[in-house]
């Protein structure tokens, strides 16, 4: 039996309400008894010195689906207070996965997730699963599983909608996942091709996945200047597929749009009202972070990244593909707004940390055909950042009860700084410098909020009887310590953390 005494700390329970004073005993994984004075005979006692003890932060928007096979210990997610990773996102999930599609899966998922040096090991969401358990993450990793992949198995990459039996093959295939643990559907609906989907389609799936009680996560197909059509779309398809939903990292993307997430609020909010389910996830920085290839139109993609490549060598296509791309790249506020975190090849690798305007002048081109030559060298791996969102906005969508905290954190060479900093950024910065929202208020929204939509019933409330994943850190100095310019430095406050019991976390 391993038991743990955490002595003298602040409880904040991930209820909402105010902390209270106690001691915290963990036996064989759970919590076992909260109280005043504890003392034990046999086992560590760990001294709190009255600071703050939170149930496990939970990530709902994660990019970790490789991350498990060859990122241990994964102290950029650890050292945030992150317990559980939520997997699957943007309608790209490496499961289910036929042995026909398992290359062009991989490229797919490259920009999101990385990849391994070999061929995806599993097939199913219960394979996948089942290799997670044995790899034994330092985080408890749960997933959604992409609509995107499960097109791919069922309609490759045709930019079609599907017949009957299509459609009725991609819900029996979610209908197996869901039996076979996955927590939901998520929607990448820039991204194909899921993006070739039309709103029938969509509603069909998540029928399914409202049957068992899932949850629909979704990367909207507009976040710019259809933002809003975006948002009455997804409303649409959770009326009538009676889906809950969950608006992946809510925001207006490029100056002509910031603003429009307060009408976007107030209609999530009527919504509700009228008794839907239906909340958001954000990020807490003025910064979005996807693969260079979204500012290529999804039309170039139909048929897979082989045949997007054979469109650059056709001068017609070329010229249609790069005014698609100069429209999109000066939308998301020009080419000295994109910055390169992620290539593949050394040849390249200077250009990382480096936005496109510089490396357009430096190589010579037009910054839309430096970004369709990096594109056509590097394949669909390169991630960018793109400073399009306004700080504002950031703050004003934050203090709404239906927001959660994600890091939607993607691993590479140069990443965006919420990889290794957002949950400690939104204690430290807009809980105690800004006083948006009692602190509280902010562990609810990264641990029992999160945890209800998961139905992740063991966790994200400090009670006797629940998984001991908690986080012991110092309110009056957590805060994220890493910039654009040096993504991979590590917060400040995180004093422990334990998953299960187990102490994952202790800093020196």
């Amino acid at each position: 039996m391993t038991r743990t005494l955490i002595k003298n700390v602040w409880i904040y329970d991930g209820t909402g309400t105010p902390p209270f004073f106690s001691d915290v005993l963990l036996e064989d994984q759970k919590i076992s008894a909260i109280q005043r004075k504890m003392k034990i005979v046999v086992g560590e006692t760990v001294e709190g010195n009255e600071i703050a003890l939170a149930p496990g932060f939970i990530n709902v928007h994660s990019h970790s689906d490789l991350e498990v096979f060859k990122n241990q210990p994964m102290l950029h997610v650890i050292r945030q207070g992150i317990t559980t990773e939520l997997v699957g996102q943007d309608g790209s999930s490496v499961t289910p996965v036929t042995d026909e599609i398992v290359k062009e899966l991989a490229d797919n998922m490259a920009p999101l997730a990385g990849v391994v040096d070999r061929e995806y090991w599993w097939r199913s969401c219960h394979d996948y699963l089942n290799e997670v358990k044995k790899a034994k993450p330092v985080v408890r990793i749960e997933s959604l599983i992409g609509h995107g992949t499960i097109r791919m198995c069922v309609m490759g990459n045709d930019n079609r909608k599907p017949n009957n039996s299509e459609l009725q093959r991609m819900k029996e295939i979610m209908a197996k996942c869901m039996e076979e643990g996955a927590k939901g559907l998520s929607l990448g609906l820039i991204y194909p091709p899921g993006s070739y989907a039309d709103t029938e389609e969509l509603i069909e799936i998540c029928k399914v996945v409202a049957k068992y009680d899932g949850i629909m996560m979704v990367h909207m197909r507009n976040e710019q200047d259809r933002i809003l059509d975006s948002l009455d779309e997804m409303i649409r398809v959770a009326k009538e597929s009676k889906v809950r939903l969950h608006i992946s990292h809510l925001k207006a993307l490029g100056p002509a749009n910031w603003g429009k997430v307060r009408e976007a609020l107030k209609r999530i909010e009527k919504i509700n009202s009228e008794g839907l389910e239906i909340n958001f996830g954000q990020y807490p920085y003025d910064a979005a972070c996807t693969g260079l290839k979204v500012i290529v139109p999804t039309w170039a993609y139909e048929g897979g990244e082989k045949a997007f490549q054979n469109r650059l060598s056709d001068k017609d296509e070329y010229d249609k593909v790069l005014s698609g791309v100069n429209s999109n790249i000066k939308k998301r506020g020009g080419a000295e707004k994109i910055l390169i975190a992620t290539v593949r090849t050394q040849e390249n690798s200077w250009m990382s940390g480096k936005d496109l305007g510089f490396i357009a002048k430096k190589i010579g081109l037009p910054p839309g055909e430096a970004a369709l030559d990096l594109l056509k060298k590097e394949g669909p791996s390169v991630v960018a950042v793109y400073f399009a969102i306004s700080s504002d906005d950031v703050a004003y969508i934050m203090k709404s009860p239906l927001q959660t905290i994600c890091t939607d954190g993607i691993v590479g060479s140069h990443p965006h700084p919420r990889t290794y900093g957002s949950f400690p950024r939104v204690l430290g910065k807009y809980v105690r410098e800004l006083k948006l929202m009692r602190l509280e208020e902010a562990i609810r929204k990264m641990t029992m909020e999160p945890a209800r939509r998961l139905r992740l019933w063991d966790r994200g409330i400090i009670r006797e009887g629940m998984s001991a994943d908690l986080v012991l850190f110092d309110p009056e100095t957590i805060i994220d310590k890493n910039s654009y310019l040096d993504p991979k430095a590590y917060p400040e406050g995180i004093k422990a953390v334990w998953v299960l019991g187990d102490l994952k976390y202790k800093e020196k």
